[in-house]
């Protein structure tokens, strides 16, 4: 599981519709485009679904080419080897001038297996403390399951038996993005890590990224 608490600034792609939820709530619903660069300079677009409290009285107000911020909880799924960002939020949607600035920031909550390679040890340029790990979140299609790669950063170093290769952990902290030749790295820098008990070991087939 990949849960974010983030705020996010882009253009509306898909002007909103109204819908009705499975228990009979009208909500409101459209996708929206936000740029990223990475370190390498090379750039990809997010795409995101949102969905918010509202009916087919307020839809005008969000229709395609507008710039808005949104804040809300991001669930970040895999399926066919694409990764859907979804938002849902409850918060009143802010209409920007469009040259605000595009952003995708927050928290993440996450919770899956660390990689094989285990927990890197390390020194920062100035001599800190540091380690460095990929984990990765199963989501199941079908009878399939699909993982979602995460690179975590740590500036306060664990050593626990939990803390290892192969591991289940629940990790908390801040939501980052890379781009490496146009592809979307997610990764997060460390606030707290714990074990995670999962019921079904899942996550047992996935193949660490390159």
């Amino acid at each position: 599981m990949i849960k974010c608490n983030v705020t996010t600034c882009g253009t509306i792609t898909s002007s909103a519709e109204e819908k009705t939820s499975n228990d009979g709530v009208k909500f409101i619903s459209f996708s929206m485009v936000v740029p990223l660069q990475g370190k390498d300079g090379s750039t990809t677009e997010r795409y995101i679904s949102v969905s918010a409290p509202g009916d087919a009285s307020v839809i005008a107000n969000y229709t395609a080419g507008r710039k808005v911020t949104v804040a809300g909880v991001l669930y970040i799924r895999k399926h066919d080897n694409n990764l859907y960002f979804n938002l849902r939020t409850d918060s009143k949607i802010e209409i920007n001038e469009s040259t605000a600035a595009d952003r995708i920031e927050g928290s993440m909550e996450f919770k899956g297996k660390i990689g094989p390679k285990g927990i890197k040890d390390f020194k920062s340029k100035k001599g800190k403390d540091m380690q460095s790990f990929s984990a990765f979140s199963s989501d199941k299609n079908g009878d399939n399951h699909e993982f979602t790669w995460v690179n975590f950063i740590n500036f306060s170093p664990v050593h626990e038996d939990y803390f290892a290769a192969e591991k289940y952990v629940e990790v908390h902290g801040d939501l980052q993005f890379d781009v490496f030749k146009g592809e979307l790295q997610l990764e997060c820098r460390m606030k707290s890590v714990a074990a995670w008990e999962l019921a079904k070991p899942a996550e047992q087939n996935g193949e660490q990224q390159a």
